[in-house]
């Protein structure tokens, strides 16, 4: 309950400050069990806004995951030099994940009121449902399904993106290869385009988006978070959370 305390806060303004940004872009976001979470009570919570769901969308989390891709991306394209000597070592988090810390601090105890008033009980009730997180997945899981880190799915058998791990995955691997480097970034921009649209398409004036813009925040949360929670939502939709994905433990380091 408290963590959808804090989310529900952190998506009412925070990621709008600029010291936030950039402490958000040396931790490459939050860790994979809160970027999924803070992804999930926005999509479960936000009841109204324009476009053509009129609420229930990842606004504010295609604006954060806009810039964390453009950083990433332009990252991975630097030249290596004395200054960027490994240049995929922008895959790499560095910090800890705000939500984390948050959660950790010993002031919290002190912390029990939600944001604006809100009923932190009820809105974790509602969080919980995962209605219409399951539903983005499911519409669109024709299209993000072949797009998975393999190494994210032990079922995939050797099939999924060979280019495009998750990030973690991803850093594992390193050195990568320049041409590989280069290749995932343009990769992590094509992704970034797509999702500019559907940012657009949530506000007033914006036109109306299809399939391959509505699945570009699932593809850009699977790069930086693991694909553990569309996986779960599209095979085994239940009760409650998925078990954390097992690069969340090493996010920090």
């Amino acid at each position: 309950m408290e963590e959808v305390r804090q989310l529900w806060s952190f998506i009412h303004g925070d990621i709008m400050d600029g010291s936030m940004r950039r402490l958000l872009r040396a931790s490459l976001g939050l860790c994979p069990r809160h970027a999924w979470a803070y992804a999930v009570v926005e999509v479960e919570l936000w009841q109204a806004g324009a476009g053509a769901r009129g609420g229930h969308q990842p606004f504010d989390v295609t604006i954060l995951y806009e810039d964390l891709l453009e950083h990433v991306a332009d990252g991975l394209d630097q030249k290596s030099s004395l200054l960027h000597r490994h240049p995929d070592d922008v895959l790499v988090p560095v910090g800890p994940c705000r939500i984390c810390a948050d959660m950790a601090s010993p002031d919290l105890p002190g912390l029990r009121i939600g944001y604006a008033n809100s009923n932190t009980e009820a809105l974790t009730a509602e969080a919980n449902t995962l209605v219409h997180s399951t539903t983005w997945c499911l519409e669109t899981v024709g299209l993000w399904r072949e797009r998975v880190c393999p190494d994210c799915d032990p079922s995939s058998e050797g099939t999924g993106d060979p280019v495009l791990l998750c990030c973690y995955h991803l850093a594992k691997r390193r050195p990568l290869a320049e041409d590989l480097r280069h290749e995932v970034a343009a990769r992590l921009r094509e992704i970034r385009a797509r999702m500019r649209h559907l940012t657009d398409s949530m506000t007033d004036h914006g036109a109306a988006v299809g399939a391959a813009e509505n699945t570009s925040w699932i593809e850009a949360m699977g790069f930086f978070a693991g694909w553990g929670l569309p996986l779960y939502l599209a095979t085994d939709v239940g009760e409650g959370w998925p078990e954390p994905h097992s690069q969340g433990a090493e996010q920090g380091e």
